[in-house]
This record gives structure tokens, C-alpha cells and sequence, in this order.
């Protein structure tokens, strides 16, 4: 049975770097604590991006039924019968 190849996710590199086994980070491999920091960084501020963007467009919906309700109604015609 062939052995698995790990490398980390980080730097792609397939040694170890200051640890004796792969350290592991939401089922994903990293050589060193200093490549999982570098990964935890960047995936906290990609999830904060993402929420601003939703909150964002949350507000916009808000303000577009806010406008849409302070509209008053054109006065409706009687049909001709």
C-alpha cells in the first residue's frame, strides 16, 4: 500500500518545518505553526469580507422597501364598464 502524499496547504512545501508531524487545521495539513497562523489570517479576514458584503446588501434591501413604502400611490381610475 502506497503512503499517502501530504504537503501543506500554505506554502506547498512537503517537509516539516519545525514540528514532528503535520499540524492540522480544519482537516487541512500545514508544515510549521507559522504557515496554520498565516492560513487562519487570511481565511478570518476572507469570512469578514464575505459578512460586510452581507451586511451590506442587507441594508440595501431595507432601504429599498423603506423607499419603496414611503411612495404614495397614484389614485386608481374607475373602470368603464
Amino acid at each position: 500500500m502506497r503512503g499517502k502524499l501530504v504537503y501543506c496547504e500554505q506554502c506547498g512545501g512537503t517537509r516539516l518545518s519545525g514540528t514532528d508531524a503535520f499540524l492540522i487545521f480544519h482537516h487541512l495539513a500545514f508544515c510549521c505553526a507559522g504557515c496554520r497562523d498565516d492560513y487562519r489570517a487570511a481565511d478570518t479576514a476572507r469570512r469578514e469580507g464575505r459578512r460586510a458584503t452581507a451586511t451590506l446588501a442587507r441594508v440595501a434591501a431595507v432601504m429599498r422597501r423603506g423607499k419603496a413604502a414611503a411612495r404614495k400611490p397614484g389614485r386608481k381610475r374607475a373602470r368603464a364598464a
